[in-house]
């Protein structure tokens, strides 16, 4: 709860409220109409950059990952191609009026990812996202989906610091999303189910749930095939 509390703080006090409740639900997971966002960024964008509003500017950013996400898995490749690059562009502004802001540089690693492939450069911005903000729970939940997808290609500090993020999602309890990183992270799977192993055996049978309900089947020494309790086993 404390995590998605600060989602919500996180966004708050900027010049729409109402783009900054359409973030805070982005950075929880929730989706929304394509339309919607589009229209939202598109009213608010040039008072933002104009006056250099860097907390609109990071709602929008948000707004601009949601739209984004939806479009890149759809067909038109063309408006996902456009979001995308959407998103560099925010994400430069935004860098641009608060260089230290995680988010920024988190976005155009996804752009960069998306755009030329995963290399030096790509590295450099997601390694500046961790720097700026190792542990902020609305940004973990953003990142951690993106940097798990090319854990192969990151460095060993780069997996480690991908990793903490999906064990800062556990530890607040957010198993529901934390079985969704795990789906996401194929290659990575046995690093994070060891980051869950002393974790109370309740809380992991909880965690076991979701990972079910997410169609997922795990085999690991931390979670038995018969996942009853300890003392339902004995």
């Amino acid at each position: 709860m404390a995590a998605l509390a600060w989602t919500w703080s996180a966004f708050q006090n900027v010049s729409d409220p109402a783009a900054a409740k359409v973030a805070s639900g982005i950075a929880r997971g929730e989706s929304y109409d394509p339309a919607l966002l589009r229209q939202i960024v598109a009213e608010e964008l040039p008072s933002a950059e104009r006056f250099c509003n860097w907390k609109s500017l990071r709602s929008l950013l948000i707004l601009q990952f949601g739209l984004a996400e939806e479009t890149t898995r759809g067909v038109d490749l063309r408006q996902a191609d456009l979001d995308v690059a959407g998103i560099d562009k925010l994400s430069r502004s935004l860098l641009g009026c608060a260089p230290a802001e995680s988010i920024g540089w988190l976005g155009v690693y996804w752009a960069g990812i998306r755009q030329a492939g995963f290399g030096p450069r790509a590295a450099a911005y997601l390694a500046q996202s961790y720097r700026a903000a190792p542990h902020e729970a609305w940004i973990q939940l953003i990142r951690a989906p993106l940097a798990l997808r090319t854990f192969e290609a990151l460095s060993p500090e780069l997996r480690q610091a991908a990793a903490t993020d999906f064990e800062d999602v556990f530890r607040a309890t957010l198993y529901p999303s934390a079985a969704v990183l795990l789906k996401i992270a194929t290659a990575a799977r046995p690093l994070l189910l060891d980051k869950t192993c002393d974790a109370p055996e309740h809380e992991r049978l909880v965690f076991l749930h979701f990972v079910n309900e997410a169609g997922l089947t795990i085999h690991h020494r931390c979670y038995p095939a018969d996942d009853r309790p300890a003392y339902m086993r004995d």
